[in-house]
């Protein structure tokens, strides 16, 4: 979850003359629906996959991948290719309500997300892990509206070029997440 670089693509998708009172509004909505959409992967999630046949190993091998994808990407500097096309941000800056699609699904809520949602879940086997893994939501929920509505305060003090740092740091963490969930998969399966 980078909420700095979901910030960037809201302040991108909602209008220049927008007020600090918009964007918490939009922040707030925006946190709900993540909140919402990872409590259900998190709880019901594992359940879909088995009931589709799908391993806890192969989804840690192939969401590995995709963060590894995503972690290179930003390590590089790229942007958020992953989560969105341009076709979709078009769509959302005509629209005016941009919170749960696109800014909560798939941009916050993407396939990095979800995986690794999913692999905290494949590790929950007792109450203290649900418990934990539910605060855990809870935090990073919090942690992601604070930031998006300071998102204008926090755009302007890093500047362009800060945020693009932070974005780059983040990467190497993304990277390291995705070659030990794609070790952990690969040695469980042997």
């Amino acid at each position: 979850m980078n909420p700095l670089s979901v910030g960037v693509i809201m302040l991108s998708l909602l209008d220049e003359d927008v007020s600090d009172a918009e964007v918490k509004s939009v922040a707030n909505k925006a946190s709900k629906a993540i909140f919402v959409a990872l409590l259900i992967i998190f709880f019901i999630g594992q359940y879909i996959f088995k009931f589709l046949g799908v391993s806890p190993d192969g989804l840690r091998v192939f969401g590995g991948l995709i963060l590894l994808v995503m972690g290179i990407n930003m390590v590089q500097g790229h942007g958020k290719k992953v989560n969105h096309s341009s076709k979709e941000q078009e769509a959302a800056g005509n629209r005016e309500d941009i919170s749960v699609v696109p800014l909560a699904i798939p941009i916050t809520v993407g396939p990095g997300l979800i995986t690794t949602t999913l692999s905290m879940s494949l590790k929950a086997v007792d109450w203290q892990h649900y418990v934990s893994g539910f605060v855990a939501i809870l935090i990073c929920c919090i942690a992601s509206l604070l930031i998006l509505g300071r998102m204008p305060y926090i755009k302007q003090k890093l500047g362009v070029n800060g945020l693009r740092v932070f974005n780059r740091i983040m990467g190497l963490v993304v990277g390291s997440l995705a070659a030990q969930m794609i070790l952990t998969g690969i040695s469980e399966y042997l």
